[in-house]
């Protein structure tokens, strides 16, 4: 059901199943994306975000133990932080979700609705939190900043959601809270709305974004999975333009995997000796490097793989014919 909540023009929705929240999802471009469209994401492309807006790659996230352990704190850390900060939740709805007036198919799920109760005059504001791993708290968030898909997200919900002010509560490594309070930047969520219809018009006109063949990769494999059986393009009998160009990258290919081998084999002799050499220092630190070299354990498990396609690219040398 769409609501009003007060001081925003937005549309809100509180569905009571997931299935639901879901659906009302499916085909904006939510806060989580909103880095993939200045191409800063560690998640995404703009090329791979784009076709999971057409439909034509699925996305199943495997929660992990963090993931997890994350989602059974989350409401423990909001309240801390809350406690600690005087700010008040008003709306911690499981499935909330906002979509922008001005810029559709832009929406966001804030994690919380909070109010200063101090400041009133604030208005709402939204709260994401974040359960952080201690290395990644080192080296990602500083004293003054999150990592910039989370400042980027955080501006995403404000002009969504419509609301003035937020705040990114990060727990870094189970004790150290990191609490950012952010005030509307209306010129970057204009633009990251711009973004968001820009994006979706692409998607209804079918012009997908230049692909970054490196970080496309697994998306490039996915979309172009299926080969058709019999099918195959001789280079000496297909257009010179087109034989050249896929020689020069089938040598490239090739070449490099000679390279990675080689590299591999190099990087497992180093580690072994330098496992050696430090012995049971779980870090090393100075003259331009850190090093950690904690201990990991793993309990015994049966994995499911899903079922899935993609091609497996193989290349070796034709033998010469003999006369």
């Amino acid at each position: 059901m769409s609501k009003r909540v007060p001081h925003s023009p937005s549309s809100w929705f509180w569905p009571r199943k997931e299935s639901t929240w879901h659906k009302l999802r499916a085909g904006d471009i939510t806060a989580t994306s909103a880095a993939a469209l200045f191409g800063v994401s560690p998640y995404m492309t703009p090329f791979d975000l784009f076709h999971r807006l057409t439909g034509a790659v699925e996305v199943v996230i495997e929660e992990t133990e963090r993931m997890l352990w994350g989602k059974r704190l989350q409401n423990a850390i909001a309240d801390g932080i809350c406690e600690d900060k005087g700010w008040r939740i008003v709306d911690a709805s499981l499935f909330l979700y906002a979509r922008s007036i001005a810029f559709p198919g832009m929406g966001a799920s804030p994690d919380y609705i909070i109010e200063d109760i101090a400041r009133p005059e604030r208005g709402l504001g939204c709260l994401e939190i974040k359960n952080v791993d201690k290395f990644v708290g080192m080296d990602e968030w500083t004293d003054t900043e999150a990592p910039v898909h989370i400042e980027m997200q955080v501006q995403h919900q404000l002009e969504a959601c419509d609301l003035g002010w937020g705040a990114i509560g990060g727990l870094i490594g189970g004790n150290t809270p990191k609490v950012y309070e952010r005030e509307r930047d209306r010129e970057v969520g204009e633009e990251i709305g711009r973004r968001c219809v820009e994006m979706l018009d692409r998607v209804k006109r079918s012009d997908a974004p230049d692909p970054d063949f490196l970080a496309d990769y697994d998306t490039i494999r996915t979309l172009y999975r299926n080969a058709t059986i019999g099918k195959q393009l001789d280079l000496d009998e297909a257009d010179r333009f087109e034989s050249d160009r896929v020689l020069a990258l089938i040598e490239a290919a090739s070449a490099a995997s000679v390279a990675a081998k080689h590299a591999d084999e190099d990087k497992k002799r180093a580690q072994a000796e330098l496992l050696v050499a430090i012995g049971d220092n779980e870090r090393v630190i100075g003259r331009g490097f850190k090093v950690s070299a904690g201990t990991t354990h793993k309990s015994e498990q049966t994995v499911v793989m899903r079922a899935t396609s993609f091609r497996n690219l193989r290349i070796t040398k034709a033998k010469e014919q003999t006369a």
